[in-house]
């Protein structure tokens, strides 16, 4: 039995090492006929290390399988979860969790309300001893574990949120079962085999989402008196380019000596149209209603994401790296937007 066991697992790592390489030398081989051409630099590259609440600018970061990683931050390594019904909970049902700014640093994390300034401090190692596992209902309804952050934490969600539910922030662990993966949907739009599935923490679709600066100029352009940061539109990899939603035709993208590969487009939901400063609606309910006008999804895409408009790619990765401010971005096209 152990000895089939152990050729079981062989095979598995096997299938896995060959299907990375033989992408590698796809991606090598495909390079020679489509040359990786410069489109800018990147500009900015920001960590959202608590699902739905405010992110973190860094410098530079580890691109890892499943998203971001800056010292002790980790890109969605935790979210919070309505414990009352068993599922996790974004800014779409508590509008303030965007107020909350999150901050990592010596093994604790705190958090600092922006509505109510109160502030709550946890640490890691009391996480990690406890050992209370809290399962939900996570995006698309897969199963999520996490370790709970305790009673302090849960107050502080509470108050900060408004609500008497049972609100429990709870931290990812790769020791805890996860049933989450990213699909990649190629929707016969990429001109090259690429990954179909990628690891998730508490992402939604993906490890990785890019905009550019030239999207983001072009949108507010249109805007007539408002402008919008790009912190409404929450990208991992903010990239400096010329042609404004170029990242639409990105296939593989390069950035030092990191591979990433489309995914999807970014549908763009209500959470864009919040205040990050108050928690409240913008009134003209913008960005959605420009974004409307000019971004839904071209050609078939548009019966699958309906009325919901895009801005931004989902990436997945090839190869892991690090990755800095004004590291040279290359990209492979491809033929068709989206």
């Amino acid at each position: 039995m152990i000895l089939l066991y152990g050729i079981k697992i062989f095979t598995v790592s096997t299938l896995l090492i060959g299907s990375v390489c033989f992408l590698k030398n796809f991606i090598n081989n495909y390079e020679k006929k489509e040359e990786a051409k410069e489109v800018g630099t990147v500009d900015s590259i920001f960590i959202y290390p608590v699902k739905s609440m405010r992110g973190i600018k860094v410098p530079y970061a580890e691109c890892t399988k499943s998203g971001l990683k800056y010292g002790e931050l980790e890109d969605r390594s935790f979210m919070v979860v309505n414990e009352s019904v068993g599922k996790y909970v974004t800014a779409k049902d508590f509008k303030k969790m965007l107020t909350i700014q999150p901050s990592l640093e010596n093994g604790i994390l705190s958090l600092h309300s922006f509505f109510n300034g109160k502030c709550v401090d946890v640490k890691l190692e009391d996480i990690h001893n406890k050992r209370n596992i809290v399962k939900a209902i996570c995006y698309e309804g897969d199963i999520c574990e996490g370790y709970d952050c305790g009673e302090r934490v849960s107050e502080f969600l509470k108050n900060a949120l408004g609500s008497q539910d049972n609100l429990r922030l709870v931290k990812y662990s790769s020791s805890l079962f996860n049933q989450r993966k990213a699909n990649s949907h190629s929707y016969e739009t990429l001109n090259i085999p690429l990954i179909k599935k990628h690891d998730v923490k508490y992402q939604d679709e993906g490890p990785y989402m890019v905009m550019t600066t030239s999207s983001l100029n072009d949108f507010n352009n249109r805007l007539d008196n408002e402008k919008m940061s790009i912190d409404v539109f929450r990208p991992s990899i903010l990239i400096d380019c010329d042609n404004p939603y170029d990242e639409d035709y990105w296939n593989i993208v390069k950035i030092n000596t990191v591979n990433f590969c489309h995914s999807k487009p970014c549908t763009r939901c209500i959470i864009t149209t919040i205040d990050q400063r108050n928690g409240s609606l913008n009134k003209s309910m913008e960005p959605l209603k420009t974004l409307r006008k000019y971004r839904l999804a071209p050609g078939k895409l548009r019966k699958i994401f309906k009325e919901s408009p895009v801005m931004g790619v989902v990436l997945g990765i090839i190869n892991g790296g690090i990755i800095h401010k004004q590291d040279k971005v290359k990209v492979i096209y491809k033929n068709i937007p989206c």
